[in-house]
């Protein structure tokens, strides 16, 4: 089985009345080179198998008595991500002989291809991770960092809104949700993207005003569960300890504030992505 994978122009040399089409399919032109299935899976993609769901609490280890494990549902985004890692799992134990799994994960490439607003901004991560980072020439990190950008913009707009301060910090720090596309183990790529930022500030600037201007014009016609970010945090694992029922989620952030977050997601992603080492211009 082939996947051709697709790369975009440049996301900011199209005319401005295409760049909504261009965005709904990131992965999508008539300039590409074919990989083998096993070629792209034999390395970065492994990484997935490494997810874990943050559905699970432990108690406290010095209880008396045995140690026991309480485990909140997860909700519906967190099964179908690890349905990805599980089906990558059996594509790999199977020396990728496995068509059905090829298939079925060729399947979910080109409904991202085609519609990267279907699933929560961190399954695109992790489909960036898996796949589309690892298997880039360096001429396609400009397009690479508009795309991660703006997955970026939109998932921490969803943090702002709907998780708590405890569940940023694990969407953040234990995720590395804004570095996890570059974060495949074995992978150089997050060497060759901070090299990118310093050496190529002008191109990065471009590529991440592309991405964030790119998440600003879907805004209207997301589809997948805006909320995703509410299975993260202290509230997850409280609920967890009193035997997940009736779990309360994190105060939203009221509608009449929410440009705000997305202009605050905006900003964050822009510093995010560029070189800090440096005092800026003044």
């Amino acid at each position: 089985m082939w996947r051709h994978y697709h790369r975009p122009s440049p996301l900011w040399a199209a005319r401005w009345a295409r760049f909504t089409e261009l965005f709904a399919m990131p992965h999508s032109h008539p300039r590409s080179h074919p990989r083998s299935l096993p070629f792209l899976l034999s390395g970065a993609l492994l990484a997935g198998a490494c997810l874990a769901l943050p559905a699970a609490a432990q108690a406290p280890a010095n209880l008396p008595g045995k140690t026991v494990l309480l485990e909140v549902k997860p909700d519906p985004w967190q099964l179908r991500r690890k349905e990805v890692i599980d089906l990558v799992s059996v594509i790999l134990k199977s020396d990728y002989k496995d068509k059905a799994a090829s298939a079925k994960f060729e399947k979910i490439l080109t409904s991202f291809d085609k519609d990267f607003v279907s699933i929560t901004p961190m399954e695109g991560m992790d489909l960036q991770r898996m796949y589309y980072v690892p298997m880039s020439k360096p001429a396609d990190m400009e397009s690479n960092l508009g795309v991660v950008a703006a997955l970026a913009t939109l998932g921490w707009y969803d943090a702002l809104r709907f998780a708590d301060e405890s569940g940023r910090a694990e969407i953040q720090h234990n995720e590395s949700f804004f570095l996890r596309a570059f974060t495949a183990p074995g992978s150089t790529a997050k060497d060759e993207v901070v090299a990118f930022l310093s050496q190529h500030p002008q191109e990065a600037q471009r590529a991440v005003k592309a991405g964030t201007d790119a998440a600003r014009t879907v805004l209207s016609r997301i589809h997948y569960d805006v909320q995703w970010p509410a299975s993260y945090g202290l509230l997850r694992s409280q609920c967890a300890l009193q035997g997940g029922k009736n779990c309360r989620r994190p105060t939203a952030l009221p509608k009449d504030q929410w440009p705000a977050a997305f202009e605050e997601a905006v900003a964050l992603t822009t510093r995010y992505y560029r070189d800090n080492s440096k005092p800026p211009a003044k």
